[in-house]
């Protein structure tokens, strides 16, 4: 059976998500909102399983044509709703274009990527982030810094805002959420403020997912706090 309408299937607290949310917004695409509780492993039931076997978010049903991966579905959606006066955010002359797909691969490879390893202790178990990953996180920022620096234009690929400052962004507010400065990182910061002071959709899309991971690693910690005093006195006890 086919399905009859758009379906936007995410979870607030995931940055690739906020980073299709953003897309969707920005191209004002007519969709439904599916919300998918991860923290219930939503995305594990059968039904969803058997529309996107890789159980992941976001997921994108447009009228039974069914994709994942945030990137893929950003792309997607700019190749079939960019008009002539959104098409700057993924643009059609294909050095321009080039840009913006090594910025949206620079995300996912390497800065998404080192957010993940460096943070993944502290967002699954309310641990201390991974010290010998942040060497990898630094150098990512480093990059993106970097980039920003030689470019010489107000935005990752030039003078206008494209998918890759949306995609770099939602990666950024995951940075946010954890309460991770890169004030030190003088051109990425500037950069941030430029881009959410000028993205219309920013603090619609991005503003409450970042409070629930906030609030979320801030109950796993205090969560592991009490469990390793209850931990604590049951020894003392035994002695």
């Amino acid at each position: 059976m086919a399905w009859l309408s758009t379906e936007f299937y995410f979870y607030k607290g995931s940055a690739p998500c906020r980073a299709v949310w953003m897309t969707l917004k920005i191209f004002k695409v007519d969709y439904e909102e599916k919300i998918v509780d991860l923290l219930k492993a939503e995305n594990k039931r059968p039904w969803f399983i058997r529309m996107n076997p890789q159980h992941t978010l976001p997921t994108f049903n447009d009228h039974s044509f069914i994709l994942w991966e945030s990137r893929a579905i950003m792309m997607y959606l700019a190749n079939k709703h960019a008009t002539e006066e959104t098409q700057y955010l993924y643009p059609k002359e294909p050095e321009e274009r080039a840009k913006v797909d090594r910025m949206l691969f620079f995300d996912m490879g390497t800065l998404y990527h080192a957010i993940k390893e460096y943070f993944g202790p502290k967002i699954h178990q309310g641990l201390p982030p991974d010290p010998e990953k942040e060497n990898l996180l630094k150098q990512s920022l480093d990059y993106l810094d970097h980039f920003l620096e030689i470019g010489g234009v107000p935005y990752l690929c030039g003078e206008k805002i494209t998918l890759a400052d949306i995609a770099v962004l939602a990666s950024v507010t995951e940075l946010d959420a954890l309460e991770y400065s890169y004030k030190c990182y003088g051109d990425l910061n500037r950069w941030v403020e430029r881009v959410k002071g000028n993205f219309p959709y920013y603090k619609e899309c991005c503003d409450e997912g970042v409070a629930m991971t906030r609030a979320r690693v801030k109950q796993l910690e205090a969560d592991l706090k009490k469990q390793m005093e209850k931990e604590r006195k049951a020894s003392l006890t035994k002695k």
